[in-house]
């Protein structure tokens, strides 16, 4: 999968969310708490470390959070050379006094607030969180960062979240914020997005999923 070495002039990002969760199944919202990875998350990433075992990677980068760092030690394993890097400006949104609590909880203790969120109001933020407009400068400007800090020439494989792909797919297609919700990212997926000295990124894979599909 893209097994083509890193050229000068281009930075090839492989974008990945994290495995499957402990929590996953009770469907808390976890922004930026630390949650781990449950059996069937670890699984997806080993099956995922195989898909790119081929890839001629340079840099091997998660998020600060210990499911992205759990997600890419099958990835790292096989490229010792290479050493994993843990970015805090690459965290989940946060979602300050949401964090933890299901859907239907956070409708019954803030049903405004959640109304709000789920009719996409860029303004709005959760007790102590942060909103879509601050959050999306945040990973917009990180990776404006890394590739100014690492330059180009480098096939980079970063380990993140639902909401970072989001926004860095969203900035690569030219679609804004109101396009947010349009997006998917099962557990696992991979996207490839070249950015290109001097030319506009190219969104090369988007949302596709390891092996294990569940």
């Amino acid at each position: 999968m893209f097994p083509d070495p890193p050229i000068p002039g281009r930075f090839r990002l492989f974008l990945l969310r994290h495995g499957h969760l402990e929590n996953s199944d009770h469907g808390a919202i976890n922004g930026q708490a630390d949650v781990s990875l449950s059996p069937r998350g670890r699984f997806q990433m080993e099956r995922r470390a195989k898909d790119l075992a081929g890839v001629p990677a340079t840099l091997l980068l998660s998020s600060s959070l210990s499911r992205t760092c759990q997600s890419l030690e099958p990835i790292a394993r096989s490229r010792p050379s290479l050493l994993p890097r843990a970015l805090e400006s690459f965290r989940e949104r946060s979602f300050g006094s949401w964090e933890g609590k299901t859907r239907p909880e956070i409708a019954r203790e803030d049903p405004s607030g959640y109304h709000r969120w789920q009719n996409l109001d860029l303004s709005f933020a959760p007790s102590g969180g942060e909103s879509l407009l601050n959050f999306r400068d945040r990973i917009n400007r990180a990776m404006e960062d890394l590739i100014l800090e690492e330059g180009y020439g480098h096939n980079a494989i970063l380990v993140a979240h639902s909401g970072v792909n989001r926004i860095l797919l969203l900035e690569a297609l030219g679609a804004d914020l109101s396009r947010y919700f349009r997006l998917t990212q099962a557990y696992g997926a991979l996207n490839v997005i070249d950015y290109t000295e001097g030319g506009e990124p190219a969104v090369l894979l988007m949302n596709h999923p390891p092996e294990d599909l569940t």
